[in-house]
């Protein structure tokens, strides 16, 4: 079944052999026990929970999980036993089955949305090899089976995970994307398994034969070792580049075949399929602890009545005085028997102090708030036609309670679509300058990149560097021997780099030979005359015959007679560009194949609304470009080698082609030329470097070119740049114009290279297939191997890309800080890029103090972080409370990776916690994945604070599920932050919205909801409460048990919720322009720990007035219990219903109509019961009570009279609010109500003669603003009230 839980399995075996199923006879089922698949699972997965046979029983065992359903079934049970009844069985299942039904319904809705999308995925089809018909043949994915050979198409999705085995690609390769697995929408390159033997020496289904052995099924998407035993006891080891993930979409290949090894939930893709992470909000909790108070208050007042109850029967010394209460028998006339059954009594009737509604209808109110931030118009970004999607249900109002924000730098603040800018080659820099404006720069202080400017080369020529293209257009070197070293050859090494050291290929439109049903028809196989023996053999076998010529990509050789998409070639200085040179018959040389931009709908989209866009025809990870005859586009892993391989075909080195053994690009002076691909070492966050090793063509020279950040490329510089004084001069002005490229906010990246010796390579060689092929510790000893190899290298030079800043990012971390959010930034960047876009985001003000700390050990990072601490103490000690607040120093922390490894240290997290509260920002630099989630949870934890992380990249989802509440961005690096979030953006800048107004509300709501959802039980219990002194502790009530089980599922259950989804204290425009009433979430102002007892205290006052008013107006009436219970219960859902419209802000339809509804209905409801005598609780007699009772002046004058006086405190209270005590939230609202004043009038206002009010700043005595805004109010020269929001 699989190792499911990533464990080691030490007592069962490691590896699972899979058997081609065509090898099985094929009358043997595969779940035959003689079958040598059968213990593997199908591929037919199921994700439902439930069956029509098993969601009740399931269903309600689920439920009975929670406390207060599983109180609420106990106390329904407990009235089912005759002593202790209080009242009718029926009626008390009502609430129950009440909350339980809409559950249910809930539950079932859910589960049958998931039924109906595993249906629809077990249906879809693909093309399965079968032993019987000795052909492919169209099946359905549930019949896919472990050991089945699959045949796929281009653009077709992977059912399960397959072994590759044959390809179309003549070099066994095909391309793959992920995006429904990791979201990553760029190409990821696979192949076939090479070093197996077949007869004739081609892939055919029939002539595999092998066993393959492979791990156990487990989640690691990029981690899979297996091996393929041949005849001859030669192992073939396989790697993750040889499997096919389901849920991958075969791209850039015509067809591929191979064999399942996984199937349904034990492929990678189900295994990695989790649901969101339950997580518990901040107000949640404390709707916890309250509903304890509940218990205790319970507990409190069934006691109390129990005691009473025995007290009282035990001044009766005759039990047949005493009157109304018959006993069965003379042991029931015990007291401390009687009370003992009474206090179960008392349990079932006050059963409502805990609300049994509550956690329902606080569920129900949450999905209505996410219906409202899903469809909210603003939080839409439509070039990407995407707007916010919420993942998580349970913790809207957490969005208005966080206190700090972490975010990532790259793909968050920034846009993620990288432009080359400037390159320091040989220690001289190329900043390529524009001509006609050296002052006009980017938002970072970078100069015009060349793509930028090429988009628009129909209005502006560029300015490209003539030392560069000088260079280029020189003789190159590829002839010459690998010691010749001068500038020219270093700058062609560097562009070869760039075009080479990449994972950039080129694709091409491709179709598959053979259609839906298994089929090959003549003309559909790539235009090739084959004879009809030929089609019917690969229909039958699946035996395709070899390529013999395979399409290149071949651009004209005339490209003078073409109008270039290129602007033209401005040289700074006088000259004439070198003589176009021909070899080997290639095409002119003098300028680089044309370049056309192909017509794109999302380019199109993106260039309407201003949005920037990767560079010319660069559309989401791909770029564009046509030779006239057949259209091609750039694939890139990453957005910076799309944007440097472009910048290598701006200067007219074009990668043209790439497999997995060549690499074909065109070079000026020499045209086509084709190096050999004798290996690639993939990029890892270890190594941070990427190397390919490729054959000279000319000389046969062995080169490896690697990239790579520059801490990792300086390090394994040969030791001649440190003993050479030239040397190192060079790698010197190389790090100094680095650190420019990096003060200007630009990505940096440095190229190296190295010649190796063919004895090097191949000693090499033999380690790195050792490690390659081994089954224990795999990749460490690649990584081990890897790096022995990237050393000594050469330096070439460095790039600078710039990332620009996202709309509206600076705006956006401005408003978070005055709401009282402290935002970190928390980056794998190098600490001046991240300063530089710290300043131009305004996450570092202008006259804030930078505190960098970068140590090289513990101690030092120690005595750093006391030495800072001090400093600051001394610094504030000189501040006032009364200095002005434009006079505060603020500080950010700038750390590095190292020093916070350092930091994050059990024995200094404490120390490094202390200042970082000292400072308003924190910028972490060089950060691992694994840093940024350790640092939100130190966070998280040690000041027990709200947390909000946010990123866009798989480095992200770390601190994504750590944070309280975690925001992926749906960017460029993919969609894994995405999946892994709490709520899902397309902007930055969207999250002011988002908190600011979104979680404001949210909070507010809840708050005021979770209150009122107490009160509205406890006055209801209360008041039943107070009876009981008149009724000798009996039980009995006044209330028919139906009205008494009814007011809070239905008479009283709607209003409430339709204020918790739509009521708004304040505007978004409002929220937007004073974000400071924010810091109300953060102080959690709205639901205190005493809010539960304010609504305790009203409760109390309310039940005494309502009890004690009717009390004594019916003393001296001689009425029936029923009629001085409607009188109570009429004046009760009214004083409930008006104490919520009390605290309501504002009012739409929806929340008149549902008040003015609910007490229509309770009157109704009422009347009808009475007149045809409908109660449980016999054999009592309400017939005709409700209509009795309405016609008598008493009942109106005594609802009328209690209503006012249980509503007085309340309403005085809220004019106090007002007036005397306003908050920030009042303040705010008497602002609005100015300004729709203002725009109602209708002609102008002399500010001396009428209310005028007037919205200023107040100004500091050093000319500074503050950011406080004062309303005063004029009336006739004189101010009247004086309102400010600070």
């Amino acid at each position: 079944m699989g190792n499911f839980f990533n464990k080691s399995n030490k007592s069962g075996p490691r590896f699972r052999t899979v058997v081609p199923n065509h090898m099985v006879e094929p009358d043997i089922p595969v779940k035959h026990k003689s079958h040598p698949n059968r213990e593997f699972r199908s591929n037919r997965i199921k994700t439902t929970k439930y069956s029509l046979l098993t969601f009740l029983p399931k269903n309600l065992f689920e439920q009975f999980h929670r406390f207060a359903n599983l109180y609420f079934i106990l106390v329904v049970a407990l009235n089912w036993v005759p002593q202790v009844q209080a009242f009718g069985k029926e009626i008390a299942m009502i609430p129950v089955i009440f909350v339980l039904a809409v559950t249910a319904v809930k539950d079932a809705f859910e589960d049958f949305r998931r039924y109906k999308s595993d249906r629809k995925i077990n249906r879809h089809t693909c093309r399965r090899y079968s032993s019987e018909d000795k052909r492919y043949v169209k099946s359905e994915w549930m019949e896919v089976h472990a050991g089945d050979f699959v045949h796929l198409a281009c653009d077709e999705i992977i059912p399960a995970d397959i072994l590759l085995l044959h390809s179309s690609d003549p070099l066994g390769i095909c391309h793959l994307e992920t995006s429904n697995l990791d979201g990553e929408t760029n190409l990821k390159q696979r192949q076939i398994v090479h070093g197996l033997k077949y007869q004739g020496n081609k892939f055919a289904v029939q002539k595999f034969k092998y066993k393959v052995e492979c791990e156990l099924p487990n989640a690691e998407i990029y981690k899979f070792n297996g091996y393929i035993k041949l005849d001859s006891g030669e192992k073939v080891s396989l790697n993750k580049d040889n499997l096919l993930l389901r849920g991958c979409t075969i791209k850039n290949t015509d067809f591929v075949e191979g064999i399942v090894l996984y199937a349904g939930h034990e492929t990678k893709a189900m295994l990695n399929n989790r649901s969101p992470r339950y997580k518990r909000s901040k107000l949640e909790r404390r709707i916890n602890r309250d509903v304890i108070y509940c218990v205790i208050l319970l507990l409190f007042l069934c006691l109390f009545c129990a005691i009473a109850s025995g007290i009282w029967l035990s001044n009766f010394e005759d039990s047949t005085v005493v009157l109304f209460i018959p006993f069965e028998s003379l042991e029931w006339y015990n007291p401390y028997f009687q009370a003992f059954v009474v206090f179960f009594t008392y349990i079932i009737i006050f059963q409502t102090v805990i609300p049994l509604p509550l956690y329902v209808s606080v569920e129900i109110v949450k999905l209505g708030q996410v219906y409202f931030i899903n469809n909210d118009i603003e939080l839409y970004y439509e070039p990407m036609d995407k707007r916010i999607e919420c993942r998580a249900l349970n913790i809207t109002e957490d969005l208005g309670q966080i206190e700090y924000i972490f975010s990532d730098k790259t793909g968050t603040l920034t846009e993620n679509q990288m432009e080359f800018k400037s390159c320091t080659i040989g220690g001289t820099d190329y900043p390529h300058t524009p001509e006609y404006d050296d002052d006009d720069v980017s938002e970072t202080g970078s100069r015009f990149s060349l793509a930028n400017i090429s988009r628009t080369s129909s209005i502006m020529a560029i300015q490209l560097e003539p030392g560069i293209t000088n260079a280029l257009t020189s003789r190159w070197s590829l002839h010459l021997p690998g010691a010749t070293r001068n500038h020219s050859k270093t700058v062609q090494e560097f562009f070869l780099n760039i075009a080479m050291c990449n994972t950039v290929v080129v694709t091409n439109p491709h179709r598959d030979t053979m259609d839906d049903s298994g089929s090959i028809l003549e003309g559909h196989y790539k235009g090739k005359n084959k004879s009809q023996d030929d089609l019917d053999k690969l229909s039958r076998t699946g035996e395709t015959p070899q390529k013999k010529n395979f399409p290149i990509l071949n651009l004209p050789d005339t490209p003078a007679t073409r109008k270039s998409a290129l602007p033209p070639l401005v040289q700074r200085e006088v000259g004439t560009p070198p003589t176009s040179k021909r070899s080997n018959g290639q095409a002119g040389m003098g300028n680089p194949p044309p370049i056309t931009i192909s017509s794109s709908l999302d380019f199109e989209r993106y260039r309407e609304f201003g949005i920037s866009t990767p560079s010319e025809g660069s559309i989401a990870g791909s770029s564009y470009m046509s030779d006239g005859s057949q259209q091609s586009r750039y694939e890139a892993e990453s957005p910076d080698e799309l944007a440097l391989v472009r910048a290598a075909c701006t200067y007219g080195c074009r990668l043209m082609k790439r497999s997995v053994e060549k690499v074909r690009v065109w070079l000026p002076g020499e045209g086509e030329v084709e190096f050999e691909i004798l290996e690639i070492l993939q990029f890892d966050s270890t190594r941070k470097r990427m190397s390919v090793i490729v054959r000279n063509p000319n000389n046969k020279e062995l080169v490896m070119f690697t990239k790579g950040a520059d801490t990792a490329v300086l390090g394994v510089l040969h030791r001649k740049f440190k003993e050479d004084k030239e040397l190192h001069r060079l790698v010197k002005e190389t790090e100094k114009h680095i650190l420019d490229y990096a003060m200007q906010g630009l990505r940096t990246l440095c190229m190296a290279k190295r010649i190796l010796t063919r004895r090097e390579y191949e000693e090499w060689k033999v380690k790195y297939n050792e490690a390659s092929a081994a089954m224990e510790d795999r990749e460490e000893k690649i990584l081990e191997i890897t790096c022995e190899i990237e050393k000594d290298l050469d330096l070439l030079g460095a790039t600078g890309i710039e990332d620009k800043l996202q709309e509206g990012v600076p705006e956006t971390i401005d408003k978070l800080r005055k709401a009282g959010i402290k935002v970190w930034v928390l980056t794998g960047d190098k600490q001046e890029t991240a300063i530089q876009v710290a300043y131009s985001s305004k996450l570092i003000g202008q006259k804030d103090q930078l505190i960098v700390i970068n140590a090289e050990d513990k101690q030092c990072t120690k005595d750093l972080l006391e030495h800072h601490i001090q400093q600051i103490d001394r610094d504030t000690s000189g501040q006032t409370q009364s200095s002005p607040p434009g006079n505060k120093q603020e500080y950010t922390l700038v750390i590095d990776g190292r020093t916070l490894a350092f930091a994050l240290h059990e024995k200094m997290e404490d120390i490094f916690l202390k200042l970082a509260q000292k400072c308003t920002s924190v910028v972490c630099c060089r950060s691992t994945p694994i840093q940024k989630g350790s640092v939100v949870k130190l966070v998280r934890d040690k000041l027990n604070k709200l947390t909000l992380a946010i990123g866009d990249g798989a480095n992200d989802v770390s601190m994504i599920h750590v944070a309280d509440i975690g925001i992926g961005i749906s960017g460029q690096e993919g969609m894994q932050a995405v999946m892994a979030s709490d709520f899902a953006i397309s902007r930055f800048m969207f999250l002011q919205r988002l908190l600011l107004v979104h979680g404001h509300w949210c909070y507010c709501r809840l708050a005021r909801f979770s209150s009122f959802m107490f009160y509205k039980s406890l006055i209801s219990v209360l008041v039943m409460f107070w009876y009981q002194i008149y009724s000798a502790y009996s039980g009995s009530m006044q209330f028919d048990s139906l009205y008494t089980m009814l007011t809070h599922v239905v008479f009283c259950a709607f209003p409430p919720l339709f204020n918790g989804v739509l009521d708004k204290d304040l505007s978004s425009e409002t929220l937007l322009k004073f974000p400071h009433i924010y810091k109300m979430g953060i102080h959690d102002t709205q639901y205190t720990r005493f809010s539960f007892f304010f609504a305790l205290l009203d409760s109390i006052y309310q039940s005494v007035i309502l009890y004690w008013v009717s009390h004594f107006a019916y003393g001296s009436e001689s009425v029936g219990i029923w009629e001085f219970g409607t009188t109570q219960m009429v004046a009760l859902i009214l004083i409930i219903l008006f104490t919520g419209a009390i605290d309501t802000y504002s009012w739409i339809w929806p929340q008149w109509l549902t008040m003015i509804l609910s007490f229509v209905f309770f009157w109704l409801f009422a009347i009808v019961c009475h007149a045809i005598w409908f109660t449980f609780d016999h054999p009592a007699n309400p017939y005709w009570v409700m209509q009795n009772t309405l016609v008598k002046p008493i009942h109106v004058i005594t609802v009328v009279i209690t209503t006012v006086l249980s509503l007085l405190p309340r309403f005085v209270i809220r004019i106090f609010q007002r007036t005397v005590f306003p908050d920030d939230i009042v303040k705010a609202q008497l602002w609005e109500k100015s300004q729709h004043t203002r725009r109602d009038s209708s002609h102008s206002i002399d500010t001396q003669d009428t209310g005028d009010i007037i919205s200023s700043h107040q100004t500091q005595p050093n000319g500074q603003r503050s950011s406080e805004s004062e309303i005063r109010i004029r009336n006739g020269g004189s101010t009247q009230t004086t309102t400010t929001i600070t």
